[in-house]
């Protein structure tokens, strides 16, 4: 019987590396809904070849365009938060959740709430509503299968095994286009430079996070949540190759890593096939062509947001919440030639100092107190 996907952020990056997937394993998916922002001719394109239930363009602007372009097919076609929040409360058998950023949270939730199975690719839900997610999921014998490449790693290595023997995991990173660079050498290089990653093929949000490491520090938050493990348990370390995506060391000192080409495809399928494989189409590694691999020790003086980031792991979720939303402000405005790179650190340390903690115990005031720290940020001068 064929899987029913629905894909959420379908046309970005990681979304269409699902439609991929599922176009080249069409005996094994059906997709059910897909959603977009604002590329029209993408949805269009996948709602012609898929004939999805469901289309969701979240910009409201654009819906007149969607629906004039597919009123030939029979498909119903909603849009903005609340068209989102519905596609993802339907009943599928498992939902690619590929929103970039917050505006993931609500829908995910939504979906958690449904009892659907999660292939998630969005860290922020887990970063900021973690501590309502996933005992929700519990709840609800939810799977929440990652598809960050390098949590989806640690997923593949704890097969068979059992938490209560790991020692720590080691989650890697590329390092960036500025692994070689001081500090003060980035502090006003513009964003055209900043978007070069040297290993993945990432939109301009996660690309601009991977350069400040914010992403990182982001994904040990999330690993946190995801296999509830405390912090003295989680690392990361630079590895310039993108071959090792993610490490456990167990209490008698064995190791298991996780290799794979750096291609998004690798997890996106393991999680869509779960808990089988599917025969993919990407290049190989070629072992006989790899020179070495290399590690060392994230520099916090040279990457400021992944100390910041790690730091607030078990601490209140009022931070974590804070510290998403103004990195979402500083790089937004970074990307605007608003601010300059090396303060975009600088926003979202002062922002955190700036918010008040206050008791978060439903996803209304996780998406309230988002909003509070967003308006903290916008205030801030530079």
């Amino acid at each position: 019987m064929k899987k029913l996907v629905t894909v959420l952020g379908a046309t970005g990056i990681v979304g269409s590396k699902a439609i991929e997937i599922i176009r080249e394993n069409p005996e094994k998916f059906e997709i059910f809904g897909i959603s977009g922002h604002s590329n029209v001719s993408s949805l269009v394109s996948f709602a012609i070849e898929f004939s999805p239930k469901y289309v969701v363009i979240s910009n409201l602007v654009l819906f007149s365009e969607l629906e004039k372009q597919l009123n030939h097919l029979n498909i119903e076609i909603l849009s903005g938060d609340e068209g989102l929040t519905f596609l993802a409360s339907q009943k599928t058998d498992i939902l690619v959740a590929a929103i970039t950023g917050f505006a993931g949270f609500e829908p995910i939730f939504k979906a958690v709430n449904s009892g659907i199975d999660i292939a998630l690719a969005n860290k922020e839900a887990l970063v900021a509503g973690g501590h309502l997610l996933m005992p929700l999921a519990k709840e609800k014998g939810v799977n929440i299968i990652p598809i960050d490449s390098e949590h989806n790693a640690i997923f593949q290595c704890m097969m068979g095994q059992n938490w209560s023997e790991v020692d720590n995991i080691t989650l890697t990173a590329s390092g960036g286009p500025f692994l070689t660079k001081k500090s003060a050498e980035v502090q006003n290089i513009p964003p055209s430079e900043a978007l070069k990653h040297p290993t993945w093929n990432m939109g301009a949000k996660i690309s601009i996070d991977s350069a400040t490491m914010m992403n990182k520090g982001l994904e040990t938050i999330e690993a946190a949540w995801l296999f509830d493990i405390r912090k003295e348990q989680i690392s990361a370390l630079i590895h310039p190759q993108s071959l090792i995506h993610g490490i456990v060391k167990f209490k008698d000192q064995s190791v298991i890593s996780h290799m794979a080409p750096a291609d998004m495809k690798v997890p996106i399928s393991q999680a869509l096939a779960w808990p089988e494989r599917l025969k993919i189409k990407i290049k190989e590694i070629n072992f006989t062509e790899v020179e070495s691999f290399d590690f060392q020790e994230i520099d916090t003086g040279q990457f400021p947001c992944y100390g910041l980031a790690y730091e607030l792991i078990e601490e209140n979720p009022c931070y974590s919440i804070a510290l998403n939303a103004a990195n979402e402000i500083a790089v937004n405005l970074y990307l605007n030639y608003k601010l300059q790179f090396g303060d975009i650190f600088t926003l979202v340390a002062k922002t955190i100092d700036m918010v008040q903690v206050t008791n978060l115990t439903d996803y209304q005031s996780i998406i309230d107190y988002d909003k509070y720290a967003r308006d903290i940020a916008v205030s801030l001068k530079f």
